[in-house]
């Protein structure tokens, strides 16, 4: 047996086999940052090692490279390089560890509740007592009494239920509050109350969680609650997950655990807030990626990473929310609108239900920008939609400084075009500590605008300025001096990072060009769904090529469309059925088998509204 310890946390864990430091580090709660899931490819998860082990391995070739001179000389090592194999003191330095993201939470109106068809009903019913003369069975004479004063011909009660009803009934003398599920099964029995009943939507992404409680009655949002995605150290993104769900024993298991786990706290601190119980809450709705779904359900998605890419399920779900470990009603639901596609989840059909796109007369783009970048296009006679493999820089992996949008992250760049002194807008006005994806997007747009970078890419070497420079990965432009920053480092953009933006964004240009040739209809109007398209500014986005512009359309940053959308499954039947149909009638494009895909990507790589070179 031997300790791992962590500074400057204190935390520890103790292990009897040899372990990565990554590993342990999971094991332990450390957040370390680790993009690729360790796979000792993003160089993120730098530590220093403040003991000396005489059996401790030195960095591999391939470690080296990831880590630079300068580091490697300092003592650092990567966490997921490194065995640990006897007892180890582990620095986890500033850059190392998880920022907490700022989350996007904000929801839009719900409807009326004179306007909608809610899934749970509550009934008030007075019940007779049971006599000599006539013994009937206690369920019995509610179910009775439920059709003499409200309609209701067949209910259905589950072993928990029917265990309540006996002593409910004579304690109350008769005088009960009965929760009916679509008109024909009973979720819930109690005293008389005006309140609820209660529902959670919950949307699942990859990086974050977002739970919506609602009063299902007055279809308000009473409490919103997030977290960063428990999985995150498994992997940042859905294939490095799954693919640790692969190789990890129990892997699935431990993912399917941790997601639950989480939507359970979530649950519990907005009832909290509002002073219920986990127990009078009846109704759930799921959102998320194909992959998140499936890890919600316990299915493994090991499919949806390999060609075709077919789901495991795909149509609309319910189950009780009692058999996925969900703490609420125990004769709860929890309803999964369908997905669409292996890479096209209930989170894009939940984006188009909150936007309406899918019954209007305009043609509509929408697109869910993100390391899985999902386009839908369309209007209320067709739909079609992709998905596209944009990569994380959009959320700041791969990209030198990159990083989540916490706090002390640049998200917005101006450079003045005469002096190209440079100012900067960081999250929560903190000092700054590293790029974003809306920052990345703003430096490179205005670097374009100023004559720095040209259409291919490259930085424009005729443009004299001490902030242009030659670094150790080629030319590179500073944003923040070393002296104007707490990290002790000059915080710079460089080619690889313009060229892993070019990637991403030729990516989702391609999949939104293949769209326009497929409908054959112009762009009226653009959506820009989740935290990357509200905190993109529209005009950065025109300018690196990431969206169209075409003239006389209107762009609007829809927020959390995606929560919203999980919101309005949970409080309406009828968006139940419209996410049905809007699953089935879009026509999915598979970006794979497109001939015109790649020559599509290379193209939109380049920077059309930069000067040539």
């Amino acid at each position: 047996m031997f300790t791992i310890r962590f500074l400057p946390s204190g935390r520890s864990i103790d292990v009897s086999s040899p372990i990565s430091v990554l590993e342990a580090a999971r094991l332990a709660r450390v957040q370390i940052e680790s993009t690729c899931g360790g796979k000792q490819k993003c160089g993120k998860c730098k530590v220093v090692i403040r003991n000396s082990m005489p059996n401790i391995l030195p960095p591999s070739a391939p470690e080296k490279n990831l880590l630079g001179p300068d580091l490697v000389a300092k003592g650092y090592r990567l966490a997921c390089a490194t065995m640990a194999t006897d007892n180890l003191t582990v620095f986890v330095p500033r850059e190392t560890r998880t920022k907490r993201q700022v989350i996007l939470t904000s929801a839009q109106e719900l409807p009326s509740a004179g306007s909608i068809k809610p899934p749970v009903l509550p009934c008030h019913v007075t019940v007779p007592s049971p006599t000599i003369s006539d013994p009937t069975a206690d369920r019995e004479r509610l179910v009775k009494a439920m059709e003499m004063e409200h309609g209701f011909k067949v209910l259905y009660t589950d072993s928990l239920i029917v265990r309540k009803i006996p002593a409910l009934l004579r304690s109350t003398k008769g005088s009960v509050r009965i929760l009916v599920r679509k008109g024909n099964e009973i979720v819930g029995i109690g005293h008389q109350s005006s309140n609820g009943p209660y529902g959670i939507a919950i949307d699942v992404g990859s990086t974050t969680v977002v739970a919506y409680l609602v009063d299902l009655a007055k279809t308000k949002i009473l409490s919103i609650k997030s977290s960063m995605n428990p999985q995150i150290p498994y992997g940042d993104d859905v294939i490095s997950r799954i693919s640790f769900c692969q190789q990890t024993e129990e892997g699935l298991e431990k993912l399917h655990r941790s997601i639950i786990s989480c939507t359970n706290s979530l649950i519990s601190e907005a009832c909290k807030d509002i002073g219920i119980s986990k127990k009078e809450v009846v109704e759930v709705s799921v959102v998320g990626n194909t992959a998140m779904h499936h890890f919600f359900l316990g299915v493994n998605p090991q499919f949806v990473s390999l060609a075709p890419y077919a789901p495991a399920i795909s149509s609309a779900q319910e189950y009780k929310a009692r058999d996925l470990g969900l703490e609420i009603a125990p004769s709860g639901y929890v309803y999964f609108p369908p997905v669409k596609a292996g890479f096209v989840g209930s989170d894009a059909v939940a984006c188009l239900l909150s936007t309406g796109m899918y019954r209007s007369r305009v043609p509509s783009l929408m697109i869910d920008i993100g390391t899985n970048g999902e386009i839908a296009l369309g209007d209320r006679n067709s739909i079609v939609c992709c998905s596209t493999a944009a990569g994380p820089a959009f959320e700041g992996g791969h990209i030198k400084w990159g990083m989540r949008a916490a706090s002390g992250a640049i998200e917005r760049v101006r450079i003045d075009p005469h002096t190209l002194e440079v100012s900067l807008k960081t999250i929560h006005n903190n000092s700054p500590i590293g790029i974003c994806g809306s920052g990345l997007i703003s430096s490179v747009a205005e670097l374009i605008r100023t004559g720095c970078i040209l259409q291919s890419g490259h930085f424009n070497d005729i443009i004299k300025t001490p902030r242009l420079r030659k670094g150790e990965e080629g030319s590179e432009f500073v944003l923040s001096w070393k002296q104007e920053n707490p990290t002790g480092h000059d915080i710079v953009i460089t080619q690889k990072d313009i060229a892993e933006l070019q990637m991403a964004k030729g990516a989702i240009r391609a999949g939104i060009s293949i769209l326009m040739e497929s409908l054959g209809r112009r762009v009226r109007r653009i959506y820009l769904a989740g935290a990357g398209g509200n905190y993109i500014d529209p005009l950065d986005a025109q300018t690196v090529d990431l969206i169209p512009s075409p003239s006389n359309c209107q762009i609007i940053a829809c927020g959390n469309a995606a929560g919203h959308g999980a919101c309005l499954a949970l409080v309406d039947m009828k968006k139940r059925r419209d996410a049905e149909r809007i699953a089935g009638k879009m026509d999915y494009i598979e970006l794979a088998a497109s001939p015109r895909f790649q020559d599509l990507f290379v193209s939109h790589m380049f920077f059309p509204k930069a000067i040539d070179s």
